[in-house]
């Protein structure tokens, strides 16, 4: 079997890449920049002695991802990773359509494009794993990063979606919604809360695979948090600036 890893390039694919290496299951490595992509196949296959594909796209552009069909060893991909998006701090609601389309491609539309392809070989075999990675940008809607906060919430209800499609058969679908990671995107910024590595996550996501978790907040306090944030009432909410 094989395993697909979108933004396997950096951050929590990469650590998610290394962990499945480390399994010596073959990978199929997705990311948006060529350079990286090959000396991370380079190294992944001299450490652990496991076939790696590659293949650069841009995520942003749904059709993009239709290629991915055509890769050696396509067939045999069980498992479907998603550590995938893009956000820009502009995002306030003002965004040109050309930039919101973009950021909606990234976050959602690719990720739905990509398992629509793939789906239907693991519901044939009745076996595989399917794992996205969502944001707390998703818990409520703010005057900050507007787009990608509703790709990340319409990626959430899209796989609570296909966690009841897949119910009755041998496909797995997992959901994470993560807080901070600490990586180049936060490099530098002031967070409320503590960032955690993209190696204790992916170490995290590895040990769940193949459970029916559903939904599953990461780092674990972000679990209060999140419900602290929902249900607080709109007339507290609306004075906050986050």
């Amino acid at each position: 079997m094989s395993a697909l890893v979108f933004g396997a390039s950096g951050g929590l694919g990469r650590a998610l890449s290394r962990e499945l290496a480390a399994r010596r299951e073959s990978l199929v490595l997705v990311a948006r920049d060529s350079a990286d992509l090959a000396a991370e196949a380079a190294h992944l296959r001299t450490v652990y002695g496991i076939t790696v594909e590659w293949m650069a796209l841009d995520a942003s552009d749904p059709r993009a991802v239709e290629k991915l069909t055509g890769l050696p060893g396509a067939s045999a991909i069980r498992d479907l990773f998603f550590p995938v998006g893009m956000g820009i701090e502009e995002d306030d609601g003002l965004l040109p359509p050309a930039t919101i389309a973009a950021l909606v491609g990234s976050n959602l539309t690719s990720v739905m494009t990509t398992i629509s392809l793939f789906l239907p070989g693991l519901l044939a075999a009745n076996a595989g794993n399917v794992v996205g990675v969502g944001s707390v940008a998703a818990l409520r809607g703010r005057s900050r990063n507007v787009a990608y906060a509703a790709a990340k919430r319409g990626l959430e209800s899209y796989f609570e979606s296909l966690r009841h499609r897949t119910a009755a058969t041998g496909v797995r679908v997992q959901f994470y919604r993560l807080g901070y990671l600490d990586t180049q995107m936060s490099f530098g910024r002031r967070l409320r809360f503590p960032k955690a590595s993209p190696q204790a996550i992916a170490r995290a996501v590895m040990r769940n695979l193949g459970k029916d978790i559903g939904c599953m907040p990461l780092p674990a306090f972000w679990r209060p948090i999140g419900w602290a944030l929902r249900t607080l009432p709109w007339r507290i909410y609306r004075r906050l600036s986050f």
